[in-house]
């Protein structure tokens, strides 16, 4: 190795070259421009003595020695993002900016509760991530994860039970009036549907419906539950409206004004939500404050 000192921030990014391939997309990732990345890179391999990457017309192939770097930077840049984020909330008073992922049909049942928590905490900014993926809390990009299903069981994580909602199905009275209702599953092909697509189908309760009804029934589909909610108070059909069409006090509510409750006798498990967090996090204000505000106002119901 060269005896020139290397500089971190001329490892940050290669590395992040190495797991992107392309100058371009380092450069709109890390806010610099094509030639500010360049020299970096240059001025890195000249400190170690070595080439790390190969141009050539596709992007930037990695050479044995970039492949290492890719290989041992990426436990050590999770370690510093999780130290980042457990240094930027070890305050005495919950303040500065508190972010979390939740799955994107949440926004509505979410936005009132953490309202209320603005108001006692008015020095906490919030900020949401809303996505189906499960992001990692070990790479301190979020501090808090909402998680839905099966207890998380990472042995880094701490999981605090939420609650639990079934998943129930509702027709708008204009849909009852016209058409009724199915007295059970054996007569959910003389009706419309509103379903999810792609994994929500596999929501227990929604997958008995998607396993028996005619395809050709289901006049309406989308990945978001609210816009299913949306669609069955249109009228278009019979839909699930789980958590996506409420908002957190109705969430044992069986009855939604202007919608009739379908009974089909599924018996389906209800799905349970998770507040997840990661260990080196449990001496933030933030969290425990917002955590203990979302207890205290929540439904009580022991997990199942």
């Amino acid at each position: 190795m060269a005896e020139e000192s290397v500089n971190w921030d001329d490892l940050r990014v290669a590395y992040d070259v190495a797991g992107s391939g392309s100058l371009s997309r380092s450069a709109e990732q890390l806010g610099m421009n094509h030639s500010t990345i360049l020299r970096r890179i240059n001025r890195l391999e000249k400190s170690l003595g070595t080439r790390l990457f190969i141009r050539h017309q596709r992007g930037y192939r990695m050479t044995e020695a970039g492949r290492l770097l890719l290989q041992r930077m990426t436990p050590l840049n999770e370690d510093m993002q999780r130290l980042v984020a457990a240094l930027s909330v070890m305050e005495s008073v919950p303040s500065a900016t508190l972010k979390l992922s939740t799955v994107s049909d949440f926004s509505g049942f979410f936005s009132p509760l953490l309202r209320e928590f603005r108001k006692e905490y008015p020095h906490t900014r919030l900020q949401i991530v809303a996505t189906d993926e499960v992001l990692s809390l070990a790479q301190g990009n979020v501090h808090v994860s909402i998680r839905m299903g099966e207890e998380p069981t990472e042995p880094d994580l701490i999981a605090r039970y939420l609650l639990s909602f079934p998943q129930r199905f509702y027709a708008s009275a204009d849909y009852v009036a016209e058409h009724g209702v199915p007295e059970s599953m054996a007569g959910i092909n003389q009706h419309s549907w509103v379903l999810p697509t792609g994994r929500k189908q596999h929501i227990s309760g929604i997958q008995e419906v998607v396993e028996q009804v005619d395809p050709a029934r289901i006049v309406y589909q989308s990945n978001s539950f609210p816009d299913i909610f949306a669609a069955v108070r249109a009228g278009m059909g019979i839909g699930p409206v789980g958590i996506g069409g409420l908002e957190w006090r109705d969430v044992n509510s069986v009855s939604i004004e202007g919608l009739q409750q379908v009974e089909l006798g599924i018996l389906s498990e209800p799905t349970k939500m998770w507040f997840v967090y990661h260990k080196d996090m449990r001496g933030s204000s933030r969290i425990r404050a917002l955590l203990d505000f979302i207890l205290q106002r929540i439904p009580a119901n022991p997990p199942e």
